[in-house]
């Protein structure tokens, strides 16, 4: 394993004998598209993802024969429902382990969808986040309201990143997704922790401590399983291979001179940050939008992020109650009346949570019956405050648990985070410095003071979040960057964040805009939600265009506004020009697309 310190930062410091023979730039193949996104549960998918919390791959019904050499790449017109009109969908073989080529090979899967203005600059390479999120639909299916956002010059190009999707070597410790999913029902990595109203009482942390020793013990027989039906072919999954696909493949689609053009939310900004700082002689246009503090996520253990990367989640809470109360009853069902504060709303809604610890709700009617706990209704909340446009639903589905029916609210959990394997903890631990395994009582001591003074919601984001574990983890990557984390880059980098970002919070994207300096500049968006998909704003788009465009950068200290509210009637009445009603409806199907909900 190779932890980077001193070297190997740009290509060009690779050890000799690390060297890659010389790339053929391949042929302009055929055309191609294909891969489907499924959707998270009622509205929005968890977590360092502006992904939903699964998605189902079908066939490219297309046989992909004459791919057996790196550097080989195919594609042809993706087939099946859903797809853009001249989407592409295709694969690209690489190196199995960039420090070892005769490893093997790896299959990444990728979307296209051409760029239609006549001056093409290149391609722009989407994530969507997780880690585990399959980003070839980002092309496929939403290409053309990406190519709105960043420009019609550009061709948008979607992957699968390592082990995820349909680009193999897959993560498959499982059977089936479905036996994954039966493998942790009813779990404590299913319903939740069940957090008691007094953080402060014996009884309360023994239960908690009790519930953390079964997430252990959850955890260490999942990497049990990877280890005996995947073995080696796990350790090549982690977000230092992954920078390198996309360096290699910007190669093989644009030349060895070509630039890398990259747009990362969420975990993408994990990706984004290794990208420029393994790469930044290469450094295009790269921005990162929803801000992963990336030095966190490689050195510390991760029951250690929630106080970092949860300081805006009970801000996005309050504004969710008090956007709330002003739409009132008519608009939102979680208010009672037209007088009711948002303290009013947040009281009953913290007691309905209260009630649930001692007497959860039981849910016969919902597609898989169940019952509604404290720690199940606490992920159902935070979830809701990824996605504003989600809250006039989740406010009715939640009103109606209140009211003794959780149909709604379960089947919007409905297992789906577990509809998959374990893509992500094949990223989050490849990447994971190793770490002295903290005790159970360790763990909670640690989340009981965040839930005491940064968020109610500290224990949530553990389930919401599957990082955990990583102690447990089976195999050791072949390489694993570990910084300096502040090269000066060959092109700034944009960074983006919101100001209320229950996930990735303001502080982070501040965070990384002092780690580099004149490298960098930082746009707020001022909203609630995660990413700035959440919520749109053509003031946003306005500063990607021109930035993908010839690298104008926002002054420092720029703000957006935001044109949509959660609540319809909050809305602004402004009269939007057909061109800016475009811009909108392109930020609500590319985010329907990323979050996988109606928007």
């Amino acid at each position: 394993m190779a932890d980077y310190y001193n070297w190997g930062m740009d290509s060009t410091k690779i050890p000799k004998s690390y060297e890659l023979p010389q790339l053929q730039h391949p042929k302009k193949p055929s055309t191609s598209w294909k891969d489907r996104v499924g959707r998270a549960a009622l509205w929005v998918g968890f977590g360092l993802s502006c992904v939903s919390l699964y998605r189902r791959h079908y066939s490219t019904g297309t046989s992909i024969e004459g791919l057996h050499n790196i550097g080989d790449v195919k594609w042809w017109a993706c087939e099946g429902q859903g797809h853009a009109p001249g989407a592409e969908c295709g694969y690209a073989i690489v190196p199995l382990d960039y420090l070892n080529v005769s490893a093997g090979v790896a299959k990444i899967a990728l979307g296209r969808y051409k760029a239609t203005a006549s001056n093409r600059k290149g391609s722009v390479f989407l994530n969507p986040g997780g880690p585990g999120g399959a980003g070839k639909s980002l092309a496929t299916m939403a290409g053309a309201y990406f190519q709105r956002l960043v420009g019609e010059e550009y061709d948008m190009i979607g992957f699968d990143p390592r082990g995820i999707g349909e680009t193999e070597p897959q993560t498959a410790c499982f059977s089936s997704p479905e036996a994954h999913a039966a493998f942790v029902s009813n779990t404590v990595l299913d319903r939740g922790y069940d957090v008691g109203p007094n953080l402060t009482d014996p009884l309360n942390r023994y239960h908690l401590i009790e519930q953390q020793r079964d997430a252990d013990a959850l955890w260490k027989v999942q990497f049990e399983i990877c280890a005996q039906t995947m073995g080696d072919q796990l350790k090549y999954m982690g977000t230092s291979t992954v920078a390198r696909d996309i360096n290699y493949i910007t190669t093989l689609l644009e030349g060895q001179d070509a630039l890398i053009n990259f747009y990362g939310l969420s975990y993408g900004t994990v990706i984004g940050q290794y990208l420029v700082n393994m790469f930044p002689n290469r450094v295009g246009r790269v921005v990162i939008d929803g801000v992963v503090d990336a030095i966190a996520w490689a050195t510390l253990p991760a029951y250690k992020w929630e106080r970092l990367w949860q300081t805006s989640t009970d801000e996005a809470y309050e504004i969710l109650f008090s956007d709330c109360a002003k739409a009132g009853p008519s608009q939102c069902a979680l208010a009672k009346s037209d007088d009711d504060t948002p303290a009013d709303i947040l009281a009953r809604v913290e007691a309905f949570l209260e009630k649930l610890y001692y007497e959860p709700l039981a849910v016969p009617n919902a597609t898989s019956p169940g019952i509604l706990t404290n720690g199940r209704a606490r992920l159902f909340l935070l979830g809701a405050l990824e996605s504003p446009t989600s809250w006039p639903g989740a406010a009715r589905a939640f009103a109606q648990a209140m009211d003794g029916d959780g149909t709604s609210v379960l089947n919007g959990l409905s297992h789906t985070q577990y509809l998959r394997d374990l893509e992500r903890s094949a990223v989050s631990c490849n990447d994971n410095k190793p770490f002295k395994a903290p005790t159970p009582e360790e763990v909670i001591d640690e989340q009981l003071d965040v839930l005491a003074h940064l968020t109610r919601f500290a224990l949530a984001v553990v389930v919401a979040e599957p990082d955990a574990g990583c102690q447990y983890w089976p195999v050791t990557p072949p390489e694993r960057f570990l910084g300096p984390w502040n090269h000066t880059l060959r092109n700034p980098l944009l960074i983006i964040s919101n100001t209320a970002d229950p996930a990735t919070p303001l502080s982070s994207g501040k965070l990384v805009h002092e780690t580099f300096g004149n490298s960098s500049s930082i746009l707020v968006q001022d909203s609630p939600g995660h990413c700035s998909l959440a919520l749109p704003s053509l003031c946003t788009v306005r500063h990607l265009r021109a930035f993908f465009a010839d690298g104008t950068l926002p002054k420092e200290g720029t703000v957006c506004d935001v044109d949509v509210s959660p609540f319809p009637q909050l809305g602004s009445v402004k009269a939007y020009s057909a061109e800016e009603e475009e811009i909108l409806e392109s930020v609500r199907r590319a985010a329907q697309v990323v979050f996988g909900n109606d928007v």
